[in-house]
């Protein structure tokens, strides 16, 4: 008997099936990010519509077909193959949304999903009741089996990969996989179809039926197609609802977490109101710096943690914020401690209006480290100006100082130069006694050289003069150290005389270890020159000498043991000039050896030291020498800072000598 296929009922078909594959692909990824219940019934959702689709698919496409023979179907049949659908989609998805799945599992799967399939189809052929004998064509059977089989097979694979990619595929791709399984679903149909040849009973001419069948294709295929999109929307909305909760609980985590950090901050953070100025919120910082428990602080207002602040001030201080002048502020407070103890701190200050009442917010950091480095750096610049001055200083100090110290050498050249024209006015004396000792000028003369003491004039005024010639000459070294320690260097390497340096910087830095320590040299007088920079070494050399001098200070506190000792040694070899400081002060512990030349960090006591002074050391020698800078040291016997330079300036000869003694 001749059969045709309604196209437009072919085509319905066709959308159907990739209708219901692409929900299916959206219900697959819903039931693996599910769990629990959640995943059973995105599953059993995803099994009706998938499986009402494929069955839709298969029963409008048999609607489809246009012969001249009257038929209809057995209900018990027909409801038991969508069953059969409804299973094997329900199978397919629980199998592909499980992780870890193998390619011989897919294998498997597919095959058991194609039996699925294939039952169903011919169940549905079954169905059919009509007079006419029913033949199948063996290949064509086999080819369909084939076909469910591959197309289950694919389908599955589609879905694991899918699914199982961290991003979610584009819409074009996942269009494109729907296309793929809903065209193997309606190849294995139609090819069923075509293996079917059908012997009428009796004969008859026509297609019996056709506007019913049309009718009942196209209600069919638009309940699935509905069923199909309301269950899309249903995953839309899911979606979104699931968004909005996961988006929910990233902000509850990132509050949460936040609020964490900013609890657990060393800063003090306060969250007081905008009308009484209450603490409504205090964080750990706050509570562990002033010392107050949390119920205690969140009863206080800020007058009472800063007391030299008035409500009055507090108000005029916050107008701007509140006005919207401004969006935020610095200012520098006093905090006491609950055991009355005070400290510097600056407060950055917000308000915050989204909240109701609105609050005002408080960052405050203590800044007593600040305020102490502050102090020490203006005492820094103001000592750096001095030391601008000093060369000028020093030249007006040396002119008179010149001045003095030429009269004061005349007047001792002179008064050597009278002393022989004295003894003999005393040896006229006494030769003028001998004839007449009662010569009334010779008495006057001897009343005048008592009067005078004379001898003990001879005695001091060259003891005095000599004396005043030391004196000008200290001043004048000092002088003339301070003019060489305080020139700002050349902004390139010249030869230097370091022994000099040494001793101009050992006499410039001599109050600071005068009272403290004697200082010893030991230098190289065959040390050449070496060629650095010499501001730079002049002002390294003072960092160790004072260092040195404040290490033995601290060695000596609380014990009498006399004086310490500073010994400066300089040495070469045949390309490295070395100067070793030592003193015998209390030493650096053995942790801390490794830290010494870090910025800020100082073994000194507070206000002693700002931490630089090493750390500046380090980098002039090593940095900009290419030198080395080492220290020794043991607690309570001294320490040792040994400096190495290439006598030429070069790095190469530093690293040549350094990988010789290694």
């Amino acid at each position: 008997m001749h059969t045709t296929y309604n196209l437009p009922l072919v085509a319905l078909s066709f959308i159907v099936a990739i209708a219901a594959s692409y929900t299916a692909l959206e219900l697959s990824r819903r039931v693996s990010h599910a769990d629990g219940i959640g995943s059973r019934r995105w599953l059993t959702a995803g099994s009706f519509s998938m499986g009402f689709g494929i069955w839709t698919m298969h029963f409008v496409g048999m609607l489809a077909l246009s012969m001249s023979l009257p038929h209809s179907y057995d209900i018990a049949l027909t409801g038991l193959s969508l069953l059969i659908a409804i299973g094997a989609s329900a199978f397919a998805i629980y199998i592909a949304t499980r992780s870890g799945i193998s390619l011989a599992h897919i294998g498997m799967s597919g095959l058991l999903l194609g039996a699925g399939i294939v039952t169903m189809h011919y169940l549905g052929m079954l169905a059919m009741i009509m007079e006419a004998d029913v033949q199948y064509d063996q290949a064509m059977v086999l080819a369909s089996i084939v076909i469910a089989i591959v197309a289950a097979t694919a389908a599955i694979w589609i879905i694991f990969t899918l699914i199982s990619t961290a991003k979610r595929p584009s819409l074009p791709l996942r269009m494109l996989a729907a296309t793929i399984m809903g065209g193997g679903i309606c190849g294995m149909h139609y090819t069923g179809m075509a293996a079917a040849s059908y012997t009428p009973w009796v004969a008859t001419s026509g297609d019996l039926g056709g506007s019913d069948k049309t009718m009942q294709a196209l209600v069919i295929g638009t309940a699935a197609l509905v069923i199909l999109a309301v269950t899309l929307l249903v995953i839309l909305f899911d979606d979104r609802l699931t968004a909005e909760r996961v988006q929910r609980e990233k902000s509850v985590q990132r509050a949460m977490h936040l609020s964490q950090i900013l609890d657990e901050s060393t800063n003090e953070i306060y969250l007081f109101d905008a009308d009484n100025f209450r603490f409504s919120h205090v964080n750990r910082g706050a509570l562990e710096n002033l010392g107050y428990s949390n119920s205690e602080l969140t009863n206080m207002t800020p007058m009472e943690v800063s007391p030299g602040l008035s409500k009055q001030e507090l108000e005029n201080l916050l107008l701007p914020l509140r006005e919207g002048k401004r969006k935020d502020m610095l200012i520098n407070l006093m905090h006491r401690r609950k055991d009355g103890s005070e400290y510097p701190v600056r407060a950055h200050l917000q308000l915050h209006t989204a909240s109701q009442p609105p609050l005002f917010v408080g960052i405050v950091n203590d800044i007593t480290s600040m305020v102490d480095l502050e102090s020490q750096l203006a005492q820094a610049k103001k000592m750096e100006s001095i030391g601008q001055l000093a060369a000028g200083v020093a030249h007006e100090i040396n002119t008179p100082a010149q001045y003095v110290g030429d009269n004061t050498k005349f007047v001792q050249d002179a008064f050597a130069d009278l002393m022989p024209l004295l003894d003999r006015y005393a040896d006229l004396a006494e030769a003028v006694r001998g004839k007449d000792s009662k010569n009334e000028h010779l008495q006057r003369i001897d009343s005048a050289v008592e009067d005078a003491d004379a001898e003990y004039l001879r005695e001091q005024i060259p003891l005095a003069i000599e004396q005043s010639l030391e004196g000008i000459s200290r001043i004048s070294g000092i002088v003339r150290a301070m003019k060489e320690f305080s020139h700002p260097g050349s902004k390139f390497r010249e030869s230097t005389d370091l022994n000099s340096a040494i001793r101009n910087t050992v006499l410039v830095a001599s109050n600071e270890w005068r009272y403290v320590a004697d200082v010893r040299t030991e230098l190289d007088e065959n040390l050449p020159p070496v060629s650095c920079y010499a501001h730079e070494i002049n002002q390294v050399l003072l960092n160790l000498i004072v260092n040195a001098a404040h290490a033995i200070e601290m060695g000596n506190k609380g014990a009498d043991t006399g004086k310490g000792t500073i010994t400066i040694t300089t040495s070469c070899d045949e390309k490295m000039a070395s100067i070793t400081i030592t003193d015998t002060g209390c030493g650096i512990k053995k942790e801390h050896l490794d830290r010494v030349f870090d910025p800020f960090f100082t073994t000194k006591d507070v206000g002693k030291g700002t931490g630089q002074g090493l750390a500046m050391a380090y980098r002039s020698i090593v940095d900009m020498h290419g030198g080395t800078l080492t220290v020794a040291s043991e607690v309570g016997r001294g320490t040792t800072f040994t400096i190495r330079l290439s006598l030429t300036g070069t790095s190469a000869d530093v690293a040549e000598i350094e990988g010789r003694v290694a």
